[in-house]
């Protein structure tokens, strides 16, 4: 069987074919502005095959289940587009259209870090926070619209977010916060480390976390001040949910310890009954970066007729 996967977020879409529940192609392509279903299309026709059967799509933002219904995000183009629809009538194979977080938790239940978990809860970091609740082995979604957790009032009168409100998670926790936190330093300090290695290019939260990886000092404790933001929000998740597990992915996520070893410790510190009892593990995601496309690929074979 052959199904395609994409995972459309703020500034790039992933799309993987799996075969028989292998990956046997990926393409990475940069979300141009446009029609929603013009980047969907763009990027599902990247490995397209003729004995696809079904496609799955998570985007980043609000979308009505099962309708598959974008409803509207603040990274991605487009108001109420009957997504779903749209494609099936384009490329005669049943598609199912949900949130990226929550295809990304169903691709760590099948092929990541959440295998033999029933209950934990994904967060996703990358152009904002995104996430997913997973119940009893099941996706919770409420009315459609559950996990989006990047628009608590982490701070409130803080930083003005992409969704029109102020102090939003995502505005402190997320890779514009970071690639924000790098350009305040290189603006204070024009000889120093960052500086030197970005110049005046521009940057993402990616080549920061990269630098930060290859031992720049600065850029570590850039990443550090960014988990630590992210532990103070996974400490209100977890003294709601009482999860089994966290699990951390998107860009961001990808980056290791330099990000979770701080929003572990934050966590700890910020929970409450913290002295009576355990954090939930907070694991970075098994698929890496891939898990949206694979959970939506993985999510396809289950709609198929």
């Amino acid at each position: 069987m052959s199904t395609i996967g994409i995972d459309i977020g703020g500034s790039k879409a992933l799309a993987v074919r799996l075969d028989d529940g292998v990956v046997a192609d990926e393409r990475h392509t940069a979300t141009q502005r446009g029609p929603l279903v013009d980047v969907a299309l763009a990027a599902i026709r990247g490995v397209w095959t003729d004995d696809v059967e079904a496609v799955g799509v998570g985007i980043a933002g609000l979308v009505q289940w099962p309708e598959g219904v974008f409803a509207w995000g603040p990274h991605v183009d487009g108001t109420d587009v009957p997504l779903k629809a749209l494609l099936e009538e384009e490329l005669g194979v049943p598609v199912a259209v949900d949130n990226d977080a929550n295809v990304a938790a169903f691709g760590e239940r099948v092929a990541g870090a959440a295998r033999g978990f029933n209950d934990f809860l994904l967060v996703t970091l990358g152009t904002g926070i995104g996430g997913a609740i997973v119940i009893d082995g099941s996706v919770f979604r409420g009315e459609s619209f559950a996990g989006e957790w990047g628009h608590i009032r982490h701070d409130p009168g803080g930083l003005l977010c992409d969704c029109g409100k102020r102090g939003c998670w995502e505005t402190v926790a997320s890779g514009p916060a970071l690639v924000r936190l790098a350009r305040e330093v290189m603006s204070l300090n024009p000889e120093g480390s960052l500086a030197g290695r970005f110049g005046s290019r521009a940057i993402t939260g990616e080549d920061v976390t990269a630098a930060a990886d290859a031992g720049d000092e600065v850029a570590r404790g850039l990443v550090a001040e960014v988990g630590s933001e992210l532990g103070r929000g996974l400490a209100n998740l977890i003294a709601i949910f009482d999860p089994e597990l966290v699990i951390v992915g998107g860009g961001l996520g990808s980056v290791g310890e330099s990000l979770l070893g701080p929003a572990r410790r934050v966590a700890a510190e910020a929970l409450h009954g913290g002295n009576h009892r355990l954090l939930p593990p907070i694991l970075v995601a098994g698929a890496g970066p891939r898990s949206g496309a694979i959970g939506a690929a993985y999510l396809a074979s289950t709609i198929r007729s």
